[in-house]
C-alpha cells in the first residue's frame, strides 16, 4: 500500500525565517512504515517552483496511491490544504483524502461539511488513527462490507457517511511514546532545509544549516484560558523516556552531521526530573550541540539548577512565556499562576549565563485588558530587560475558555463572523497586526495605540542589545 503524506507551502503572510522540517509528518511516516506501508512525503516549501499544482500532479500521477495525507498544522495553511484537496480529486477522483492538525481539530464538522473534496480528518494525535484508516482502507478493496463500521472504530476521526458527518471523539492518547519509532529522516533530504543562519546566535560557533525539531514529550496540564493544546494532545503531559529523545538527538549527530535542534514540547520543564535526565544523557554522550526552546517554557518550573543543566547541555536560546506583566491577568484571568517574583528571579538568573540568548512572550488585549493592565505589561517589559521581548495580539482559539466567553459576551470585533473561522488564515499570527475582539473598557483603536508603544519600546530595547552583545 502506497501513502503519500503533503506539508503545504508555508503563506507569504507567515514569518517564515526559521522554517523547519515537518516533524508531525516524519512521525506519522515512521508509525505507517512500522506497520508495513510505503509511504512518500512530498514537502512543497522544498521546491522553487510556485507552480504547486504541477508538482502535486506530477507526484500522484508516478505512483499509485491508495491514500494521500496532508497536513494542516496551522489555520493559516488551511486554504491551501482544500486547494490542494480540489486538485488532487479533480486529477484522480478515486483517491482518498485525509487531513489533520490543529485547525482541522478544530473544525473538523465545518471542514468535511464544506469541503466534499476531503474525506476523512484525524483529530489531534495522529500516529494510531492514521495507520487504523490505512488498514480500513486497503481491507476496502478486499472486503467491501463494514467498511462503514470499520471507520467508526476509528478513535479521534471524522467522515462522512450517507450524507451525514460522523465525528468520533478523540479518546486514546499514546501512553507509551517510546513505542512510536524515531522519525522516518530516511524520506526527506535534510539539505532541502539548510538556509541562511549567518545571523543566529552562536556562541559555540558550531555548523548551523538549520535547526531540527525534537519532542521529548507531548501535552500540557495547565489548561491556560488562550490555550487550544489540550484539545489536540489531551491534558496529560506524557513523555519520551530521555535515552529514547537522545537516541535521536545522537542519530543525527552522528549520521547526519547536525548540532542544532529545537525543543518544541508544550512544556518541557514541567517535570524538572525528566529535564534533568535528559540533560545529563546529552552531556554524558559528549554531544557537543545548541538547542534553543521556540515555544516558550514555564518559568514557574524553572530554577538555577534547572537552568546550569539546560546550559551545560547546550540551550543558547530561550523562550519565557511570561504573557502579562499584570498580575490579575496573568494569574486570575489566563491561569499562569506564576507571581511576578518568580518572573523576575528566573529573568536575573538567566543573566548569569553569558552565552545565553532569552526571548520574553507576551500578549496583549485579553477581554480584561485596561490600559492600566497594558501599561503593567508596558513597564514590565522594560525592567526584565531581555535581548528580545515579544508582545503577540490575542487570539480567540474554539475549543478555549476565552472563545466561549468571547461569544458569549459578544467581544468579536465587526468584520469577524466566529462561525467563518473555519475557512479563513485570520487565526494565525497574521504577523500580530491585528486584534479579533473588543475588550469590555477598551477601544480597538486604543488596542492599535498601544500595540505601536509597544512596538516602539521593542524596536529600542533589541537595537540597545544589538549594540551590547552582538546579537541579532
Amino acid at each position: 500500500m502506497n501513502i503519500l503524506l503533503i506539508n503545504p507551502k508555508t503563506p507569504s503572510f507567515i514569518d517564515n525565517k526559521e522554517y523547519y522540517i515537518p516533524s508531525s509528518l516524519l512521525y506519522l511516516a515512521s508509525s505507517l512504515q512500522k506497520d508495513g506501508k510505503n509511504v512518500d512525503i512530498l514537502d512543497l516549501n522544498t521546491f522553487m517552483s510556485n507552480d504547486t499544482e504541477s508538482i502535486l500532479i506530477n507526484k500522484i500521477s508516478n505512483m499509485e496511491y491508495s491514500l494521500i495525507g496532508i497536513t494542516c498544522l496551522f489555520s493559516g495553511h488551511y486554504p491551501l490544504v482544500s486547494e490542494y484537496s480540489r486538485i488532487i480529486k479533480h486529477h484522480l477522483k478515486s483517491i482518498p483524502i485525509v487531513i489533520g492538525g490543529i485547525h482541522p481539530t478544530l473544525f473538523p464538522y465545518e471542514i468535511l461539511y464544506n469541503c466534499p473534496t476531503i474525506d476523512y480528518i484525524i483529530l489531534g494525535e495522529g500516529e494510531l488513527s492514521l495507520v487504523e484508516l490505512s488498514n480500513v482502507i486497503y481491507t476496502k478493496y478486499t472486503a467491501k462490507y463494514e467498511f462503514h463500521n470499520n471507520l467508526s472504530k476509528i478513535d479521534g476521526f471524522a467522515y462522512r457517511y450517507n450524507d451525514k458527518i460522523e465525528i468520533n471523539t478523540k479518546k486514546l492518547f499514546i501512553e507509551d511514546l517510546d513505542s512510536i519509532p524515531i522519525s522516518a529522516y530516511n524520506l526527506i533530504n535534510l539539505k532541502d532545509y539548510y538556509h541562511n543562519t549567518t545571523n543566529w546566535h552562536n556562541p559555540k560557533n558550531l555548523s548551523i544549516n538549520c535547526s531540527i525539531p525534537i519532542i521529548s514529550s507531548r501535552s500540557c496540564p495547565m489548561k491556560c484560558n488562550f490555550c487550544s493544546m489540550f484539545n489536540v494532545m489531551g491534558s496529560k503531559h506524557r513523555k519520551r523516556t530521555p535515552k529514547n529523545v537522545v537516541d535521536e538527538i545522537e542519530l543525527l549527530y552522528n549520521k547526519y552531521n547536525h548540532r542544532y535542534f529545537s525543543f518544541m514540547d508544550d512544556n518541557l520543564t514541567l517535570d524538572k526530573s525528566h529535564v534533568t535526565k535528559i540533560c545529563n544523557e546529552i552531556i554524558n554522550r559528549n554531544l557537543n550541540i545548541q538547542f534553543d526552546t521556540p515555544n516558550g517554557i514555564s518559568i514557574k518550573f524553572l530554577d538555577e539548577g534547572i537552568l546550569d543543566l539546560l546550559v551545560s547541555a547546550g540551550l543558547v536560546r530561550v523562550s519565557l512565556a511570561i504573557e502579562s506583566g499584570s498580575d490579575y491577568i496573568r494569574n486570575n484571568i489566563m491561569g499562569k499562576k506564576l507571581s511576578r517574583k518568580k518572573i523576575f528571579e528566573i529573568v536575573k538568573l538567566t543573566k548569569k549565563y553569558k552565552s545565553l540568548y532569552v526571548r520574553a512572550f507576551f500578549i496583549m488585549g485579553t477581554p480584561e485588558e485596561t490600559n492600566d493592565t497594558l501599561m503593567e505589561t508596558y513597564n514590565m517589559i522594560q525592567e526584565i530587560d531581555v535581548d528580545k521581548p515579544i508582545v503577540s495580539t490575542l487570539i480567540p482559539f474554539p475549543g478555549t475558555r476565552l472563545f466561549e466567553q468571547c461569544l458569549k459576551d459578544k467581544l468579536f470585533i465587526d468584520d469577524i463572523n466566529p462561525a467563518d473561522l473555519w475557512k479563513t488564515k485570520d487565526l494565525y499570527f497574521t504577523k500580530n497586526n491585528r486584534f479579533f475582539i473588543k475588550p469590555y473598557n477598551l477601544e480597538i483603536d486604543e488596542l492599535y495605540s498601544f500595540k505601536n508603544k509597544f512596538d516602539v519600546l521593542i524596536k529600542e530595547l533589541i537595537d540597545k542589545k544589538i549594540r551590547e552583545r552582538k546579537f541579532l
